[in-house]
């Protein structure tokens, strides 16, 4: 006699299904639009450039216990995706350069390799935001110089996202998008810098050269290419901004009141 199946056991059976079905969901990546990386400026040696990868050579797979598919806000789950660890080689053909010195440098970085149950491969880097990367990506890159070794690492990327530019030559929107990029990254650098010199400065004459520093640092805003992008500066750059507007005023000199009346009465 076949058994009737109770309410319970059907709910128990819908609830394992839609679990099942919720593992094997693939989350669309995001493509951030910003990027920090103010620290690495401090290195005399990075190197911020927007170019595109040449053909990459990939060193022996190492099995990772875990992964995750996607970055920036959205990553998914596949049941039975398999994750490895890889070593890349290749190289860079620059198209902008906002910071250092750059000739096709030679790149090396890891991807983490996720092999999805139906074959297909997935590559991302294993820095920042986990971007999506093949060869042939154009992107900003950050790279520094690798310890005692040749070469350059990389150390944060934003790559292009069509979807994101629209117009007429989309690859040239991109390229003054990521001159943003750099440009607020900058000013944060800068106005870091300043104010630690005036917070570090003991002598009376350091003092006051930091402070005019800082002063004509601040009077001199930065302008972006797209206009749309300067919600950047205020959101990154626009608390150091007021840091040093305090320490510029606590150093004025104090304003002293005319007599009552005034002169000649």
């Amino acid at each position: 006699m076949r058994a009737i199946p109770t309410v319970l056991s059907l709910l128990i059976a819908a609830s394992t299904g839609a679990l099942a079905r919720a593992q094997s969901v693939s989350l669309p990546m995001q493509s951030p639009k910003y990027i920090e990386f103010s620290k690495e400026l401090e290195h005399p040696s990075t190197v911020v450039v927007v170019g595109r990868l040449g053909k990459w050579k990939e060193g022996k797979r190492e099995r990772l216990a875990d992964g995750q598919l996607g970055g920036a806000g959205a990553v998914s789950v596949v049941s039975g995706t398999q994750f490895f660890k890889v070593p890349v080689t290749t190289t860079l053909q620059p198209r902008a350069t906002f910071h250092g010195k750059v000739d096709k440098p030679t790149l090396q970085f890891e991807v983490q390799l996720a092999r999805l149950p139906d074959g297909k491969e997935q590559r991302q880097v294993r820095t920042g935001t986990g971007a999506q990367i093949s060869e042939d990506t154009l992107a900003l890159f950050v790279l520094v110089p690798r310890p005692k070794q040749k070469g350059l690492d990389l150390v944060a990327v934003l790559p292009f996202d069509q979807a994101q530019h629209k117009g007429r030559d989309p690859e040239a929107e991109f390229v003054d998008a990521m001159r943003d990029v750099y440009t607020v990254n900058r000013r944060v650098f800068d106005l870091e810098q300043a104010l630690a010199a005036v917070d570090g400065a003991r002598e009376p004459a350091a003092k006051q050269a930091a402070l005019q520093a800082l002063k004509e640092l601040v009077d001199k805003k930065p302008e972006l290419e797209v206009p749309g992008n300067d919600g950047w500066l205020s959101q990154y750059a626009g608390p150091l901004e007021v840091r040093a507007q305090k320490r510029l005023a606590e150093a004025a000199p104090p304003v002293v009141p005319s007599p009552a009346g005034g002169a000649g009465k």
